[in-house]
């Protein structure tokens, strides 16, 4: 509203302009920051760690719970109590000692003579049913690099998982093959070489192919305070 030309009410042209310089500046600014947060800022997503967990089946020498555990203890705090006579005094007298068997001579039993050397026999023979079976090679055999990994369900996992990928390619007989590798704290493969070659091509290039196919491997565990960890395996040929 102007009551003269090149005059405002309440305000001059001076102060008009620098009232709308100051909102043009501060509408840039926040239009910029808006944009420069949107563009480089990115929150931060936290990805929890995952577990490889094998069932195994019940051993079947465990035993099964015996019949008198099923039944509910208060089936035997409710059965009553049967209250038996008091025994008389003919009962409580103490009774007399039965009477010794007599001894029975060994010439009139000549099987219970013969018995002991019998029992003699079979103890000075061995027994091959109680000897221990040799011990099985195994294919797979994982070790780690450092003593302060002792965890040693997760070197398990490791040799199973690199065992269900381990195809040795047929006639190499007896050859064996060690592959140091390093597992990140995600359980990628960080790196992977040959430590001792067996000497056939297509026998080490199995053995990096097991390593390389078993990767991902399960996170490192949390008690474990480094950001990776080197493992060693030997490999072998199946039986």
């Amino acid at each position: 509203m102007r009551f003269l030309p090149g005059t405002m009410i309440g305000q001059s042209r001076g102060e008009f302009a620098a009232a709308v310089s100051f909102s043009l500046v501060i509408h840039v600014l926040v239009i910029s920051a808006g944009l420069f947060l949107s563009l480089y800022v990115r929150p931060r997503v936290y990805i929890p760690p995952s577990y490889q967990v094998k069932l195994v089946d019940q051993p079947a020498e465990i035993p099964l719970v015996p019949p008198s555990m099923s039944a509910p203890p208060s089936a035997a705090l409710r059965a009553p109590k049967q209250k038996h006579p008091p025994p008389s005094k003919a009962a409580r007298a103490k009774p007399a000692p039965a009477p010794r068997p007599a001894a029975v001579p060994k010439q009139a039993m000549p099987e219970l003579a013969a018995e002991k050397p019998k029992k003699e026999l079979a103890a000075a023979e061995p027994d091959a049913q109680t000897e221990a079976p040799a011990k099985k090679q195994e294919a797979v055999s994982v070790s780690t690099g450092s003593p302060e990994f002792q965890f040693p369900p997760y070197v398990a996992i490791v040799r199973d998982k690199v065992e269900r990928n381990w195809n040795p390619p047929p006639g190499a007989k007896g050859a064996s093959v060690k592959v140091v590798f390093r597992i990140l704290r995600s359980g990628r493969v960080g790196e992977a070489r040959l430590a001792e070659s067996s000497g056939n091509f297509y026998f080490d290039q199995a053995a990096m192919r097991a390593i390389l196919s078993s990767s991902p491997f399960p996170a490192l565990p949390e008690g474990f305070f480094k950001d990776s960890e080197v493992f060693s395996v030997d490999l072998m040929e199946k039986d």
